[in-house]
């Protein structure tokens, strides 16, 4: 049996708290960041945590998903033969500092996910949970697609403020890792639609996962699920929403 889990999903402007015991969902909250400088999100944190009590409980584990769109999956040995910082600059160009690059291991791909993230992040929580694990939300969504019902074509969308990460995976498999820019419901649906084309799984049956996740609209799952059930190529492609997947997706990092 798990014991209490506090999972945090944090973003520049937002953050998330989900407790839960035993996988169970008890307390879900949700605060908007207004700061300019690190040492007043630091303060805007701290206020949150003072003012509700949930949060000053004595958890087993605390979990992190620092959640940016700028992320790549690179393979073990294409790793080791470079540097964090090298890959990240290639990836997302020179404006970015080596303290603030960061990388975690997918043992079940054999790959790393190279990312930014920024030092009053890890400091904040360090220094209130010693314990703490913090990974960025995409190893997490990784994870989680390919922890249940991975054999089957499954497409999971995890939506933010302003950017969203599409995965799909079959036959126990990652097949797709990106992040994509919107506006609107109709953004999603086309790249979702795009994707599948490309890897030519339309008319496939199979699930998609709708996440609403920290920062993003609260209508907007519900838009992208009517507008998937105009889609022909899609029908065969159950559709679920869970708002808390990326917290429990959390659980297994620890």
């Amino acid at each position: 049996m798990r014991g209490s889990h506090l999972a945090i999903e944090i973003a520049s402007n937002a953050v998330r708290f989900v407790s839960m015991r035993n996988e169970t969902v008890l307390s879900r909250l949700d605060q908007t960041i207004s700061a300019k400088t690190d040492s007043e999100s630091k303060e805007a944190l701290k206020a949150i945590f003072e003012a509700n009590s949930f949060l000053q409980g004595d958890f087993d584990e605390v979990t992190v998903a620092w959640c940016i769109d700028k992320s790549s999956l690179v393979p073990n040995a294409v790793f080791n033969e470079s540097k964090p910082l090298d890959i990240f600059q290639l990836c997302f160009g020179k404006d970015s500092r080596k303290s603030e690059i960061d990388y975690n291991r997918i043992s079940e791909l054999s790959v790393i996910n190279v990312y930014e993230v920024p030092n009053w992040i890890k400091s904040f929580f360090v220094i209130r949970f010693p314990r703490v694990v913090i990974q960025h939300a995409g190893t997490h969504i990784v994870r989680k697609a390919l922890n249940e019902n991975a054999f089957k074509l499954k497409a999971t969308i995890v939506c933010f403020e302003n950017y969203f990460r599409l995965t799909l995976v079959k036959h126990n498999a990652l097949e797709f890792y990106s992040s994509f820019s919107y506006q609107s419901s109709e953004d999603i649906i086309y790249h979702l639609n795009f994707a599948l084309q490309q890897k030519e799984f339309t008319n496939e049956k199979g699930a998609i996962e709708l996440v609403a996740a920290v920062g993003s609209e609260s209508n907007l799952i519900d838009s992208i699920e009517k507008g998937l059930l105009k889609i022909g190529d899609l029908k065969k492609m159950a559709v679920s929403k869970d708002n808390d997947h990326l917290a429990k997706s959390q659980i297994l990092c620890v």
